[in-house]
């Protein structure tokens, strides 16, 4: 059974929104780093594309692990499908046209709407949407507290 409520958020980002008040007891810790890019992914040249240039942008923030690239993947995967979609959407129309002369709606455009939403739920998990971005304090805030921080308890 799935658990109500808010998904908790990784220390990775408590931190760099100033939000962590000490480790958590369960959260396994991980490397940092770009992990391998699954193999189902390398046929896709629009996700492998979004690969690099999210791992490039994730790992200069300082939250990309090595655990994270089924997430990553997945997130590059639902940009790719995203784009597919788009293209059709924009080649055939808002609306097509029946054999028997009627009018219906395109179906790629509840699919768009769908992976828009899925695409903007992922960029959040990892702190890529505007509202998200707000919330994180740069590498440099963070290492500039933890050394105010020790001066202080030191001082």
């Amino acid at each position: 059974m799935a658990k109500a409520g808010r998904l908790p958020k990784p220390t990775a980002l408590k931190i760099l929104d100033g939000t962590e008040r000490g480790p958590r007891k369960h959260e396994p810790s991980l490397p940092a780093g770009i992990p391998p890019m699954p193999k189902r992914l390398k046929v896709d040249k629009i996700a492998v594309a979004c690969w690099k240039e999210l791992s490039e942008i994730l790992t200069k923030m300082g939250v990309l692990t090595m655990g994270d690239g089924e997430a990553l993947a997945t997130l590059c995967e639902v940009h790719s499908a995203e784009q597919a979609c788009l293209l059709q959407l924009r080649a055939g129309g808002a609306v097509m046209h029946t054999d028997l002369g009627g009018v219906k709606p395109n179906p790629a455009g509840p699919l768009y709407r769908s992976l828009v939403a899925q695409k903007a739920s992922l960029l959040s998990e990892f702190g890529l949407t505007p509202s998200s971005r707000t919330k994180l304090a740069t590498k440099a805030e963070v290492e500039k507290d933890e050394l105010e921080a020790f001066f202080t308890a030191h001082g």
